[in-house]
């Protein structure tokens, strides 16, 4: 009987198991990481032996072992987690730190106008330098992208239920309403279109110890021949200008009908792919990798993101100014068609309340947003006239900087 009660206890605790698994979950539960067993959001303080370690040695101001802190981390990252239909879905802290870093900023620069000032600066050195870590260490994040949603969501906010009472015109409200919409659309569209960008595994996949000029897709030896001979067509059609563009070994592979192949991922790609560290794979025609929208912008999704840029220009733009002419002395600049364009004069007084000065600051904070936006539109308009994209344009301007330091010190020891 004890044999048979052996062997039937670990069955019967993987049927539990798989039960649990394949059971329904109401939205306040979720099948948590550590052993897999179905939990409750109410629990999430209870039975972490890992915080109440930690909360025992710094009471009695003991040393806290560092994989204490790591699995009390763990713990609550796993039950951090929001009721949802289905199960509980987990939130990112990354992504709810500007939730409440971005109204906390705002509140905090109403005081006066020096506390604004540095305030701004502040955002704009914190963000500038959390992008660029980013970039340096290759790091996927949903931080930037709920920076961008939850920003708009206190600028509307903000802006629906204060502006107005200023006696705004209703039509003002609906073209920036129009404009808003549109632009979160594109953007949108932008980030749901970027998955298609990726190089798919028809184009195939070589082996790391094969050289590139005798690979062969995996794909078959008709499709790998069909690929080469389309990409030799396109170079032969290309102009002048465009081929210029080439690096010299895509040129060379091109020519002589041998077909690119990614030296990180090994997959046989079409022209002007590069691989892209943060997604971790080759993305046709790639431009660059937004940390905003945490995706990489390419061939399918370019336009989507440049007009979702543009009316995101035109609605900061018209909130700032239908803003600051509401709670500023405004004069009036020209009158096209009977219709007044108005500018801020004097805006001395918004700090006396705490409604204008919130207000005040929203304005200003779009106004930065806009001035960002403008510097990438016009970068881009550049390399759209140039022919070539933002990742080749560094890509060129990194090696004619190596190339123009090589030759200065080469000049020097001769």
């Amino acid at each position: 009987m004890s044999a048979g009660s052996g062997i039937e206890g670990p069955e019967a605790r993987l049927k539990d198991h798989e039960e649990v698994r394949s059971g329904t979950l109401c939205c306040c539960e979720y099948i948590s990481d550590k052993g897999g067993e179905r939990s409750h959001l109410l629990g999430c303080c209870c039975n972490c032996r890992d915080f109440d370690l930690v909360c025992t040695r710094l009471v009695t101001c003991r040393p806290i072992d560092r994989r204490n802190i790591d699995g009390m981390l763990i713990a609550f990252q796993d039950r951090l987690r929001l009721p949802w239909r289905g199960g509980a879905k987990r939130i990112s802290p990354s992504a709810v730190a500007p939730a409440f870093i971005v109204p906390l900023m705002l509140g905090l620069a109403t005081l006066n106008s020096k506390t604004a000032v540095i305030l701004m600066l502040t955002v704009i050195g914190f963000t500038m330098w959390g992008v660029q870590v980013a970039k340096r260490t290759a790091t996927k994040t949903n931080f930037f992208l709920s920076w961008i949603v939850f920003s708009v969501f206190y600028m509307m906010i903000i802006f629906e239920f204060q502006v107005p009472l200023l006696e705004l015109a209703p039509e003002e409200n609906y073209a920036l309403i129009f404009f808003s919409c549109t632009s979160i659309y594109c953007l949108y569209s932008a980030k749901k279109l970027s998955a298609l960008n990726l190089v798919s595994a028809q184009y195939g996949i070589t082996p790391k110890d094969e050289l590139p000029g005798i690979a062969e897709a995996s794909s078959g030896e008709e499709q790998a021949e069909a690929q080469t001979t389309l990409q030799m067509e396109s170079v032969l059609t290309l102009e002048e200008d465009e081929i210029v563009d080439l690096d010299s070994t895509e040129r060379a592979g091109l020519m002589h009908g041998q077909p690119n192949i990614c030296d990180i991922c090994r997959k046989v790609t079409p022209r002007r792919a590069y691989h892209c560290l943060v997604c971790g794979t080759c993305v046709k025609r790639r431009d660059h990798h937004s940390y905003w929208l945490n995706c990489c912008i390419g061939e399918r999704n370019y336009v989507w993101y440049i007009v979702g840029l543009a009316l995101a220009e035109i609605a900061l733009l018209l909130g700032a100014n239908l803003t600051l002419t509401a709670i500023c002395h405004p004069f009036m600049v020209v009158r096209p068609l009977g219709y007044p364009i108005l500018l801020p004069d004097d805006c001395s007084e918004v700090f006396e309340s705490f409604e204008l000065g919130i207000t005040f600051v929203v304005a200003c904070y779009s106004l930065l947003m806009s001035l960002y936006i403008a510097f990438v539109l016009v970068r881009q308009g550049y390399l759209r006239w140039t022919g070539s994209t933002l990742h080749e344009y560094k890509r060129a301007s990194n090696a004619a900087g190596r190339n123009r330091i090589w030759n200065n010190w080469r000049s020097i020891l001769k």
